[in-house]
């Protein structure tokens, strides 16, 4: 085991904080196919990129994703997204697995509460369906729960370029506590797109293992890997900034 230190923490959504397999399965396979193309190859590389980037790099009906005006670009995002969140609400209350709060989660970020630390999300998704997510996962989407939120819906540019973690780290610095260079910032993600931002940031990035095949997530570069994110463990925390113990993914 390693400790480190940050004085702040910027996390991804889907895949490290969530699990929301069941429901984007669901739903964007039936997309895939209305589409006429392998939900195997559009689930290789959508992880962690937004909808809207998705959608003009694979629709083909009834045109091609970048013909589509803005208009029915936001259109189509926001009927995906919805049917995502619905799915998953769904599948929840039904007692199945639809978006589901991933394991260590709720301690973490509890500890990170208590202590007052500087903390938000940065995630891919949009605002409508971050809040659905967020609440069905009972992490929540508001302050106190969570201090703020990023979404990939007011970002110009999305993961993998840096402006959102760039966008997290202006709002940390509106939180108490001392200013802080980019490197002193831990980026946690679980998608190769959103390491890849946290590292353009200029960030420490801590991969976790819980929405890629672990084979496939060996491959990504990061500060840090582990399993999951009860592998870490939150041995002080403060405005000031946030100790952490890690066990990492080579001591397995």
């Amino acid at each position: 085991m390693i400790e480190i230190t940050c004085k702040g923490l910027l996390f991804d959504m889907d895949g490290t904080l969530v699990d929301s397999t069941p429901a984007v399965e669901q739903t964007m396979g039936d997309w895939c196919k209305k589409q006429g193309i392998e939900p195997s190859e559009f689930f290789q590389h959508s992880h962690g990129v937004r909808t809207q980037d998705n959608i003009k790099r694979f629709q083909t009906q009834p045109v091609p994703g970048h013909t589509l005006s803005e208009e029915e670009l936001d259109k189509a995002v926001k009927e995906l997204e919805f049917l995502i969140a619905d799915n998953g609400r769904k599948m929840h209350e039904a007692g199945g697995k639809g978006i589901e709060r991933l394991p260590g989660v709720s301690e973490l970020l509890d500890a990170l509460r208590k202590g007052g630390a500087r903390w938000g999300i940065c995630t891919s998704a949009t605002r409508l369906y971050a809040d659905s997510a967020l609440v069905t996962g009972e992490i929540g989407s508001m302050p106190p729960a969570l201090p703020f939120l990023i979404t990939g819906d007011i970002c110009e540019h999305g993961k993998p370029h840096p402006e959102p973690y760039l966008r997290g780290m202006d709002e940390l610095r509106k939180l108490s506590g001392p200013d802080f260079d980019a490197s002193e910032i831990l980026v946690v993600e679980d998608a190769p797109s959103g390491l890849k931002s946290g590292l353009a940031a200029g960030c420490k990035t801590l991969g976790v293992a819980t929405g890629q095949p672990m084979e496939r997530f060996k491959t990504f570069e990061a500060s840090y890997k582990v399993v999951d994110l009860t592998r870490v463990e939150v041995m002080s925390a403060s405005p000031e900034g946030v100790t952490l113990r890690l066990k990492l993914l080579d001591e397995e």
